[in-house]
């Protein structure tokens, strides 16, 4: 099975899990509608913010680029969902073998997300299908622009997927869930870092194994 078969069917259980089997038809078993194309929307901002555009503010800053992967990887989750939900994954496939670029290119992939809050925010309206897969082929080119290629964004799916795994196991949805946890250094941090730490330093866990040790690191 490709890589890109296996995150559509993992985000098919986390979805499942999450919102109920209701879900495929837009809304969640508590009768909340789902957009994901606003959620597309909203994360590609957040992407584009973890660069240094401003022209206004700390203009010696550098680019968070660590942040930027981290958004990526929640537009995915939200892509793969809107496509579940047009009951259409297969076209994902024709991006399998892409080759990421060698070199970080910042202000084009700055360009090619803003090119992305277009077409989705005219997606929102229309709902074409079409566009999903104008949205999805940008999001490949982002993806290739930051060096990333399916190999990489698979291991950080992962990552997220069972951090989003337990975020909802552990009180995510009814606010009871601690975002910020403390790292090795005693700094508190979001989730998020300390789920990609724990899989840089252990590159060869399973699942399963990250799993355990989110749950070791969680705060009690």
């Amino acid at each position: 099975m490709s890589q890109i078969k296996q995150m559509f069917k993992l985000q098919q259980q986390l979805n499942d899990a999450t919102n109920g089997l209701i879900w495929t038809e837009g809304a969640t078993k508590e009768g909340r509608q789902i957009s994901w194309l606003r959620c597309i929307y909203m994360e590609t901002a957040e992407a584009i913010d973890s660069f240094n555009w401003k022209h206004w503010k700390d203009i010696e800053a550098p680019h968070d680029l660590d942040n930027a992967k981290v958004e990526l990887v929640d537009i995915w989750h939200f892509i793969m969902s809107e496509a579940i939900h047009f009951g259409d994954t297969q076209f994902a496939e024709a991006y399998e073998n892409m080759q990421p670029e060698k070199e970080i290119n910042p202000e084009l992939t700055i360009e090619i997300l803003e090119k992305m809050l277009a077409v989705t925010a005219n997606a929102n309206v229309d709902k074409s299908q079409n566009a999903l897969y104008q949205i999805t082929g940008l999001f490949f080119q982002a993806l290739a622009n930051m060096g990333i290629g399916v190999p990489e964004l698979y291991g950080r799916y992962i990552v997220k997927n069972q951090l989003n795994t337990f975020r909802q196991k552990h009180g995510y949805k009814d606010g009871s869930y601690q975002k910020m946890w403390t790292d090795g250094n005693g700094k508190s941090v979001e989730d998020n870092v300390i789920a990609f730490n724990i899989m840089d330093k252990n590159p060869d866990f399973s699942s399963e194994q990250l799993y355990q040790k989110l749950q070791e690191a969680y705060p009690q």
